[in-house]
Protein backbone atom coordinates (compact mmCIF):
# COMPACT_ATOMS: atom_id res chain seq x y z
CA UNK A 1 0.00 0.00 0.00
CA UNK A 2 1.41 3.43 -0.80
CA UNK A 3 0.33 5.82 1.80
CA UNK A 4 0.38 9.48 -0.35
CA UNK A 5 -0.57 11.83 2.77
CA UNK A 6 -1.62 10.34 5.61
CA UNK A 7 -2.79 13.07 9.08
CA UNK A 8 -4.74 11.57 11.32
CA UNK A 9 -5.42 14.95 13.73
CA UNK A 10 -7.31 15.83 10.77
CA UNK A 11 -9.09 12.56 9.75
CA UNK A 12 -7.85 11.50 6.51
CA UNK A 13 -5.35 8.66 4.64
CA UNK A 14 -4.36 9.38 1.12
CA UNK A 15 -3.42 6.03 -0.04
CA UNK A 16 -3.14 3.47 -3.51
CA UNK A 17 -3.91 0.07 -3.45
CA UNK A 18 -1.03 -2.09 -4.46
CA UNK A 19 -2.03 -5.50 -3.67
CA UNK A 20 -4.45 -8.00 -2.46
CA UNK A 21 -2.91 -7.69 0.82
CA UNK A 22 -3.79 -3.98 0.43
CA UNK A 23 -7.21 -4.89 0.00
CA UNK A 24 -7.55 -6.79 3.31
CA UNK A 25 -5.91 -4.01 5.34
CA UNK A 26 -8.84 -1.72 3.43
CA UNK A 27 -11.80 -4.25 4.57
CA UNK A 28 -10.47 -3.83 7.96
CA UNK A 29 -10.19 -0.33 7.82
CA UNK A 30 -13.55 0.94 5.90
CA UNK A 31 -16.11 1.38 8.99
CA UNK A 32 -19.94 2.56 8.45
CA UNK A 33 -20.09 6.19 8.76
CA UNK A 34 -16.40 6.65 7.29
CA UNK A 35 -16.13 9.09 4.03
CA UNK A 36 -14.57 7.50 1.28
CA UNK A 37 -13.35 9.81 -1.37
CA UNK A 38 -12.30 8.10 -4.87
CA UNK A 39 -13.29 8.64 -8.61
CA UNK A 40 -15.77 7.07 -10.19
CA UNK A 41 -18.64 7.13 -12.91
CA UNK A 42 -22.01 7.80 -12.86
CA UNK A 43 -25.03 8.27 -15.05
CA UNK A 44 -26.23 12.08 -15.39
CA UNK A 45 -29.78 12.64 -17.24
CA UNK A 46 -30.09 15.90 -18.74
CA UNK A 47 -32.71 18.15 -17.88
CA UNK A 48 -35.07 17.66 -20.48
CA UNK A 49 -34.31 14.00 -20.21
CA UNK A 50 -37.47 11.80 -18.73
CA UNK A 51 -36.90 8.39 -19.94
CA UNK A 52 -35.08 5.39 -19.03
CA UNK A 53 -31.75 6.08 -17.15
CA UNK A 54 -29.58 3.95 -19.73
CA UNK A 55 -30.87 6.98 -21.84
CA UNK A 56 -28.45 9.38 -19.77
CA UNK A 57 -24.52 10.17 -20.02
CA UNK A 58 -21.98 8.10 -18.10
CA UNK A 59 -19.78 10.61 -16.82
CA UNK A 60 -15.86 10.61 -14.88
CA UNK A 61 -16.94 12.26 -11.28
CA UNK A 62 -15.25 12.60 -8.15
CA UNK A 63 -16.91 11.22 -5.14
CA UNK A 64 -17.20 11.37 -1.68
CA UNK A 65 -19.43 8.54 -0.24
CA UNK A 66 -20.67 8.26 3.60
CA UNK A 67 -20.05 4.66 3.68
CA UNK A 68 -23.53 2.66 4.99
CA UNK A 69 -21.71 -1.42 3.49
CA UNK A 70 -18.40 -2.88 2.43
CA UNK A 71 -17.51 -5.81 1.41
CA UNK A 72 -14.36 -8.05 0.23
CA UNK A 73 -14.74 -10.37 -3.01
CA UNK A 74 -10.97 -11.83 -2.65
CA UNK A 75 -11.76 -14.66 -5.02
CA UNK A 76 -11.42 -11.37 -7.79
CA UNK A 77 -9.18 -9.23 -5.62
CA UNK A 78 -11.74 -5.81 -4.64
CA UNK A 79 -13.89 -4.45 -2.20
CA UNK A 80 -16.98 -3.24 -2.97
CA UNK A 81 -18.14 0.03 -1.24
CA UNK A 82 -21.58 1.47 -0.48
CA UNK A 83 -22.80 4.67 0.45
CA UNK A 84 -24.35 8.19 0.10
CA UNK A 85 -23.37 10.68 -1.84
CA UNK A 86 -22.11 13.35 0.44
CA UNK A 87 -19.88 15.26 -2.06
CA UNK A 88 -19.51 15.17 -6.13
CA UNK A 89 -17.20 17.26 -8.36
CA UNK A 90 -19.51 17.71 -10.92
CA UNK A 91 -23.25 19.77 -10.11
CA UNK A 92 -25.30 18.03 -12.29
CA UNK A 93 -24.58 14.25 -9.90
CA UNK A 94 -27.44 13.96 -7.79
CA UNK A 95 -26.88 13.78 -4.28
CA UNK A 96 -30.15 11.69 -3.68
CA UNK A 97 -29.99 7.90 -2.86
CA UNK A 98 -26.76 5.56 -2.87
CA UNK A 99 -23.68 4.86 -5.33
CA UNK A 100 -21.10 2.03 -5.32
CA UNK A 101 -17.86 2.16 -6.09
CA UNK A 102 -14.98 -1.15 -6.68
CA UNK A 103 -11.79 -1.02 -5.48
CA UNK A 104 -9.14 -3.09 -6.59
CA UNK A 105 -5.08 -2.86 -7.31
CA UNK A 106 -3.85 0.53 -8.89
CA UNK A 107 -7.29 2.11 -6.86
CA UNK A 108 -6.23 5.43 -5.42
CA UNK A 109 -8.63 6.77 -2.63
CA UNK A 110 -8.73 9.06 0.28
CA UNK A 111 -10.63 7.81 3.35
CA UNK A 112 -11.88 10.12 6.46
CA UNK A 113 -12.32 9.18 9.78
CA UNK A 114 -13.89 10.56 12.86
CA UNK A 115 -11.20 9.43 14.95
CA UNK A 116 -8.05 7.52 13.97
CA UNK A 117 -8.06 4.36 16.40
CA UNK A 118 -3.91 2.97 17.40
CA UNK A 119 -5.54 0.12 15.13
CA UNK A 120 -6.24 1.99 11.91
CA UNK A 121 -3.11 3.69 12.40
CA UNK A 122 -1.03 0.38 12.64
CA UNK A 123 -3.07 -1.13 9.68
CA UNK A 124 -1.81 2.01 7.00
CA UNK A 125 1.47 2.34 9.32
CA UNK A 126 2.32 -1.21 10.38
CA UNK A 127 5.51 -1.23 13.09
CA UNK A 128 7.26 -4.26 10.62
CA UNK A 129 8.95 -3.06 7.53
CA UNK A 130 8.05 -5.38 4.66
CA UNK A 131 10.34 -6.30 2.79
CA UNK A 132 11.21 -5.53 -1.16
CA UNK A 133 8.99 -7.19 -3.78
CA UNK A 134 10.13 -10.48 -5.35
CA UNK A 135 11.01 -10.77 -9.18
CA UNK A 136 11.60 -14.79 -9.67
CA UNK A 137 12.51 -16.60 -12.43
CA UNK A 138 12.68 -20.64 -12.81
CA UNK A 139 14.18 -21.62 -16.14
CA UNK A 140 16.19 -24.16 -17.84
CA UNK A 141 16.77 -24.64 -21.50
CA UNK A 142 13.05 -25.88 -22.33
CA UNK A 143 11.23 -23.52 -20.65
CA UNK A 144 11.40 -20.50 -17.95
CA UNK A 145 8.64 -19.24 -15.69
CA UNK A 146 8.04 -16.02 -14.07
CA UNK A 147 6.36 -14.63 -11.26
CA UNK A 148 6.58 -12.21 -8.23
CA UNK A 149 6.03 -12.27 -5.05
CA UNK A 150 4.50 -9.77 -2.99
CA UNK A 151 4.02 -9.66 0.89
CA UNK A 152 2.90 -13.30 1.09
CA UNK A 153 1.10 -13.30 -2.37
CA UNK A 154 2.54 -14.78 -5.84
CA UNK A 155 1.50 -13.69 -8.61
CA UNK A 156 2.23 -15.88 -12.07
CA UNK A 157 3.20 -13.74 -15.07
CA UNK A 158 3.75 -16.37 -17.80
CA UNK A 159 5.85 -19.38 -19.07
CA UNK A 160 7.89 -18.77 -21.86
CA UNK A 161 8.79 -21.50 -24.04
CA UNK A 162 12.18 -21.57 -25.97
CA UNK A 163 11.34 -24.04 -28.86
CA UNK A 164 14.68 -25.42 -28.26
CA UNK A 165 15.70 -28.95 -29.08
CA UNK A 166 16.64 -31.26 -26.14
CA UNK A 167 20.51 -31.14 -26.64
CA UNK A 168 22.95 -27.91 -27.45
CA UNK A 169 23.81 -27.48 -30.84
CA UNK A 170 24.84 -25.28 -33.80
CA UNK A 171 21.66 -25.01 -36.03
CA UNK A 172 19.69 -23.22 -32.72
CA UNK A 173 20.70 -20.11 -31.07
CA UNK A 174 19.37 -20.08 -27.92
CA UNK A 175 19.98 -15.81 -28.06
CA UNK A 176 16.04 -15.17 -29.00
CA UNK A 177 15.16 -17.32 -25.94
CA UNK A 178 17.26 -15.69 -23.58
CA UNK A 179 15.77 -12.05 -25.17
CA UNK A 180 12.47 -12.79 -24.92
CA UNK A 181 12.91 -13.75 -20.99
CA UNK A 182 14.74 -10.65 -20.22
CA UNK A 183 11.50 -8.59 -22.11
CA UNK A 184 9.10 -10.29 -19.66
CA UNK A 185 11.54 -8.84 -16.55
CA UNK A 186 12.04 -5.86 -18.19
CA UNK A 187 8.05 -5.10 -18.67
CA UNK A 188 7.64 -6.62 -14.78
CA UNK A 189 10.24 -5.11 -13.08
CA UNK A 190 9.27 -2.24 -10.85
CA UNK A 191 12.03 0.11 -8.73
CA UNK A 192 13.07 -1.81 -5.71
CA UNK A 193 12.40 -5.63 -6.89
CA UNK A 194 14.62 -7.72 -6.08
CA UNK A 195 15.72 -10.10 -8.86
CA UNK A 196 15.95 -13.75 -8.18
CA UNK A 197 16.97 -16.26 -10.99
CA UNK A 198 16.95 -20.21 -10.62
CA UNK A 199 17.04 -23.61 -12.54
CA UNK A 200 18.58 -26.54 -13.51
CA UNK A 201 21.69 -26.46 -15.69
CA UNK A 202 23.37 -23.08 -17.05
CA UNK A 203 20.88 -21.10 -18.83
CA UNK A 204 19.38 -19.27 -15.53
CA UNK A 205 23.25 -17.72 -15.64
CA UNK A 206 23.05 -16.27 -18.88
CA UNK A 207 19.37 -15.28 -18.27
CA UNK A 208 21.07 -13.41 -15.08
CA UNK A 209 23.63 -11.87 -17.41
CA UNK A 210 21.18 -10.88 -20.46
CA UNK A 211 18.90 -8.90 -17.16
CA UNK A 212 21.63 -7.25 -15.29
CA UNK A 213 23.02 -6.01 -18.66
CA UNK A 214 19.59 -4.51 -19.66
CA UNK A 215 18.36 -3.36 -16.38
CA UNK A 216 21.82 -2.61 -14.53
CA UNK A 217 20.55 -4.46 -11.30
CA UNK A 218 21.65 -7.23 -9.28
CA UNK A 219 20.46 -10.51 -10.07
CA UNK A 220 20.66 -13.44 -7.42
CA UNK A 221 21.21 -17.14 -8.80
CA UNK A 222 20.33 -19.70 -6.67
CA UNK A 223 21.48 -23.04 -7.15
CA UNK A 224 19.74 -26.43 -6.29
CA UNK A 225 16.50 -26.09 -8.15
CA UNK A 226 15.43 -28.67 -10.80
CA UNK A 227 11.71 -27.65 -11.25
CA UNK A 228 10.96 -24.79 -14.10
CA UNK A 229 7.88 -22.95 -15.33
CA UNK A 230 5.59 -22.24 -12.93
CA UNK A 231 5.70 -25.37 -11.21
CA UNK A 232 9.42 -23.94 -10.94
CA UNK A 233 8.50 -20.25 -9.61
CA UNK A 234 5.81 -21.74 -6.27
CA UNK A 235 9.29 -24.40 -5.54
CA UNK A 236 11.81 -21.32 -5.47
CA UNK A 237 9.64 -19.90 -2.72
CA UNK A 238 9.85 -23.30 -0.20
CA UNK A 239 13.93 -23.51 -1.02
CA UNK A 240 15.92 -23.13 1.56
CA UNK A 241 18.52 -20.95 -0.13
CA UNK A 242 15.88 -18.75 -1.12
CA UNK A 243 14.36 -18.99 2.69
CA UNK A 244 17.79 -17.72 3.87
CA UNK A 245 17.73 -14.59 1.20
CA UNK A 246 14.21 -13.29 2.11
CA UNK A 247 14.69 -14.06 5.80
CA UNK A 248 13.17 -10.98 6.79
CA UNK A 249 10.63 -10.93 5.06
CA UNK A 250 6.68 -11.84 5.09
CA UNK A 251 6.14 -14.68 3.33
CA UNK A 252 9.11 -16.40 5.82
CA UNK A 253 7.42 -15.21 8.71
CA UNK A 254 4.37 -16.96 7.41
CA UNK A 255 6.00 -20.23 6.24
CA UNK A 256 7.32 -20.77 9.38
CA UNK A 257 4.55 -19.62 11.77
CA UNK A 258 2.09 -22.50 9.58
CA UNK A 259 5.19 -24.52 9.98
CA UNK A 260 4.75 -23.90 13.97
CA UNK A 261 1.03 -24.67 13.90
CA UNK A 262 0.79 -28.19 11.83
CA UNK A 263 3.66 -29.16 14.24
CA UNK A 264 1.89 -27.94 16.91
CA UNK A 265 -1.13 -30.27 16.08
CA UNK A 266 0.23 -33.48 15.11
CA UNK A 267 2.39 -33.20 18.81
CA UNK A 268 -1.53 -32.68 20.61
CA UNK A 269 -0.25 -29.03 21.89
CA UNK A 270 -3.13 -27.30 23.40
CA UNK A 271 -1.46 -23.63 22.69
CA UNK A 272 -2.75 -23.45 18.67
CA UNK A 273 -6.52 -23.02 17.44
CA UNK A 274 -7.83 -23.50 14.13
CA UNK A 275 -11.74 -22.63 12.34
CA UNK A 276 -13.10 -19.13 13.06
CA UNK A 277 -15.19 -19.75 16.14
CA UNK A 278 -11.77 -21.26 17.60
CA UNK A 279 -9.92 -18.73 16.99
CA UNK A 280 -12.71 -15.90 17.98
CA UNK A 281 -12.51 -17.29 21.77
CA UNK A 282 -8.95 -17.45 21.66
CA UNK A 283 -8.80 -13.64 20.20
CA UNK A 284 -11.28 -12.53 23.15
CA UNK A 285 -9.16 -13.36 25.89
CA UNK A 286 -6.00 -12.30 24.49
CA UNK A 287 -4.51 -15.37 24.06
CA UNK A 288 -3.60 -15.10 20.17
CA UNK A 289 0.24 -14.48 19.55
CA UNK A 290 -0.29 -14.76 15.71
CA UNK A 291 -2.85 -15.73 13.25
CA UNK A 292 -2.84 -16.61 9.47
CA UNK A 293 -5.88 -16.59 7.52
CA UNK A 294 -6.60 -18.03 3.91
CA UNK A 295 -7.53 -15.73 1.35
CA UNK A 296 -10.14 -18.37 0.27
CA UNK A 297 -11.53 -18.20 3.95
CA UNK A 298 -15.37 -17.25 2.77
CA UNK A 299 -15.22 -20.87 0.96
CA UNK A 300 -16.10 -22.21 4.25
CA UNK A 301 -18.72 -20.12 4.75
CA UNK A 302 -17.59 -17.80 7.49
CA UNK A 303 -19.16 -14.43 8.27
CA UNK A 304 -17.39 -11.55 6.79
CA UNK A 305 -18.22 -9.39 10.08
CA UNK A 306 -16.93 -11.88 12.45
CA UNK A 307 -14.33 -12.86 10.92
CA UNK A 308 -13.01 -9.01 10.75
CA UNK A 309 -13.82 -8.27 14.04
CA UNK A 310 -11.60 -11.35 15.01
CA UNK A 311 -8.45 -10.69 13.10
CA UNK A 312 -8.66 -6.75 14.38
CA UNK A 313 -9.40 -8.28 18.03
CA UNK A 314 -6.29 -9.96 17.69
CA UNK A 315 -4.51 -7.32 16.36
CA UNK A 316 -5.98 -4.69 18.93
CA UNK A 317 -4.41 -6.81 21.85
CA UNK A 318 -0.60 -6.99 20.57
CA UNK A 319 -1.17 -10.06 17.92
CA UNK A 320 -0.03 -10.65 14.13
CA UNK A 321 -2.17 -11.09 11.30
CA UNK A 322 -0.98 -12.66 8.20
CA UNK A 323 -2.80 -13.15 4.95
CA UNK A 324 -1.84 -16.76 3.63
CA UNK A 325 -1.91 -17.39 -0.47
CA UNK A 326 -4.26 -20.16 -1.15
CA UNK A 327 -2.54 -20.97 -3.87
CA UNK A 328 0.40 -21.99 -2.12
CA UNK A 329 1.20 -24.68 -0.11
CA UNK A 330 1.42 -22.71 3.34
CA UNK A 331 -2.14 -21.13 2.23
CA UNK A 332 -3.04 -24.69 1.28
CA UNK A 333 -2.90 -25.76 5.07
CA UNK A 334 -4.19 -22.71 6.50
CA UNK A 335 -7.18 -23.82 4.13
CA UNK A 336 -7.24 -27.20 5.03
CA UNK A 337 -7.76 -26.48 9.05
CA UNK A 338 -10.93 -23.85 8.35
CA UNK A 339 -9.20 -21.10 6.67
CA UNK A 340 -7.64 -19.67 9.77
CA UNK A 341 -5.02 -21.04 12.08
CA UNK A 342 -3.55 -18.94 14.86
CA UNK A 343 -0.87 -19.81 17.63
CA UNK A 344 -1.43 -19.43 21.41
CA UNK A 345 0.56 -17.47 24.00
CA UNK A 346 -1.23 -19.80 26.16
CA UNK A 347 -3.57 -22.97 26.55
CA UNK A 348 -7.14 -22.32 27.10
CA UNK A 349 -9.53 -24.19 29.06
CA UNK A 350 -11.83 -26.65 27.24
Amino acid sequence: MIVNEFNPKRGFCSLTIESAEDLWTLRRLIAKGDVLVTRSSRVVKREDEYSRPDKGERVKVTLALSVDEVHLDSSIERVRVRGTIVEASDESVTKVGSHSVTLSPGHSLTLRKREWTPLGMRLVRPPRRLSSRFLLVAADRREAGVGTLSGSHLTFVTTIESGLGGKMGDEQSPKPYISKVADVVALTLREGDRVVAAGPGNFKNAISNQIKERQSIPVTVLEGLDLTGADGVRALIKAKSFESLAKDSLVVELQKLVAEVVKRISMGDAKVAYTLPRVKAAAATGAVEACAVSDDVFATGVDEEELVETLNTVEGKGGSVYLADSSMEYGKQVSAFGGIVALLRYALRA
